[in-house]
């Protein structure tokens, strides 16, 4: 069976398809998935949280993320960290407050690690009521 152009004319043989676009897709698709799989892992940080029996799956919306960390070392330091930055307690109410400016209904989601104290967690959850959030959620992992 011959293929061809308007005069019948054509190649000979055996036509080959030009996989390069289709290569190009899947590359671009494998980084993007690569991307977006180490920013999941830096929302997350490497917390191990605290484990509950209770709670809800939470729904997805406009959350801003709190993580407290655990620094080793001397005493049972922490730190405050909003998409990998690390911020005091001023610093954090004041970037809580320009967000609910901007969409009132956002909701600021705590996780903190399991071995730091509740004392290391309540002054966050302070600078959150003061910057006037209305939906404070502390995360935690389900119990198998």
């Amino acid at each position: 069976m011959r293929f061809g152009g308007v005069g019948g004319g054509g190649s000979k043989g055996g036509e080959s398809i030009n996989v390069t676009p289709l290569i190009d897709v899947v590359m671009v698709l494998i980084i993007f998935y690569l991307i977006v799989g180490k920013l999941a892992q830096d929302q997350r940080s490497q917390l191990e949280l605290p484990r509950s029996e209770q709670g809800y799956e939470a729904r997805e919306g406009d959350v801003l993320v709190v993580n407290v960390l655990r620094v080793e070392g001397e005493g049972a330091k922490s730190v405050i960290e909003v998409d990998g930055l690390a911020m005091d307690l001023a610093v954090l109410s004041e970037m809580i407050r320009v967000r609910l400016a901007d969409d009132p209904v956002t909701v600021v989601e705590v996780r903190a690690d399991r071995t730091l104290a509740y004392g290391r967690v309540r002054p966050v959850l302070g600078a959150c009521k003061k910057a006037g959030a209305a939906s404070i959620r502390l995360a935690t992992e389900g119990m198998p």
